[in-house]
């Protein structure tokens, strides 16, 4: 008969899988994923980031090759993997639970939650930073961080919301300006009242003066033109020589989509200290250094 300390032995290396510890846990902070500045107020990029919030999806990785988009996520108050900002800042949380092994996160497997961190923080009156974060939590609670991806695809998105309200805010201004241009017009065309006929005769009638003439189409058009063209330099880039990568994600190690050659024109989509995420002219989006890109001629 085995003794009872051979016995209590053999138990506890049986049922120690069993029952994972509070510290399984291996990771307790996570270091910053990904900060930009966004140059609109803080409200705007509030309510960007909170549409995003509830959106569904998280963006940037899959778990199925035949279904790239994760959907099921849904806003959350808190997280006990990523803490909250520091003070002045204003966090949201997006988590999506019962995920099989997502991509792009740092030797993920087995099943857990994704959970993603949002840090707002105004910098002015018309600037705001905004610091993502996401981890991967499988069932042993060994806590994997993203590779990057899908902090910068979840910064796209938002950055889409705020050029959208920017958008609605310009045409309600534009509206707004129309309707009071309207008002004037309508004020200036009604008949004057009639004067008196003593004090007409006792005061001189006013001299008339031509108004000046309307701009001229050509000239109108010019100007038009003149807008478009400042437009299109503040969007626009050109890759220098030799070339450049355009990269997945804003990082060097990030996978190389494709090989731009020099001369090569792509559309600015999104701005951050360091790297700009581009479209080029055969629509495919990704990443390049500032470094690379200078303006058009």
């Amino acid at each position: 008969m085995a003794s009872l300390p051979a016995v209590f032995l053999v138990a506890c290396l049986v049922l120690a899988p069993l029952f994972p510890l509070a510290s399984a846990v291996r990771e307790t902070s996570v270091e910053p994923g990904f900060q930009a500045r966004i140059e609109a107020p803080e409200a705007q990029v509030e309510k960007a980031v909170q549409q995003v919030v509830e959106d569904e999806v998280i963006h940037g990785t899959f778990s199925y090759e035949k279904e790239r988009t994760l959907t099921g996520a849904h806003a959350a108050s808190s997280s006990s993997v990523l803490g909250e900002g520091e003070a002045g800042s204003k966090v949201f949380y997006k988590v999506a639970e019962n995920v099989l092994a997502p991509r792009y996160f740092k030797q993920s497997g087995d099943i857990g939650t994704i959970t993603v961190r949002y840090i707002v923080r105004p910098v002015s009156e018309n600037a705001t930073t905004v610091r993502i974060d996401a981890v991967f939590v499988d069932a042993r609670h060994s806590v994997h961080r993203s590779q990057g991806e899908v902090e910068t695809a979840e910064y796209g998105m938002i950055q889409q919301h705020v050029r959208e309200l920017q958008a609605m805010r310009e045409q309600a201004e534009m509206a707004a300006s129309r309707n009071a241009e309207q008002r004037e017009q309508r004020a200036s065309a009604r008949p004057a009242p009639e004067v008196p006929p003593l004090r007409a005769l006792a005061q001189p009638l006013p001299r008339l003066t031509a108004e000046p003439p309307a701009p001229s189409t050509s000239t109108a058009e010019e100007a038009l033109e003149q807008r478009v063209n400042e437009l299109r330099h503040k969007v626009e880039r050109r890759v220098k020589g030799p070339g450049a990568p355009l990269k997945s994600a804003p990082f060097r190690s990030a996978t190389t989509l494709q090989k731009l050659p020099a001369q090569a024109e792509v559309v600015v989509l999104i701005l951050t200290p360091y790297w700009l995420g581009v479209e080029t002219e055969d629509g495919h989006r990704g990443w390049i250094h500032r470094d690379q890109l200078e303006a058009l001629p």
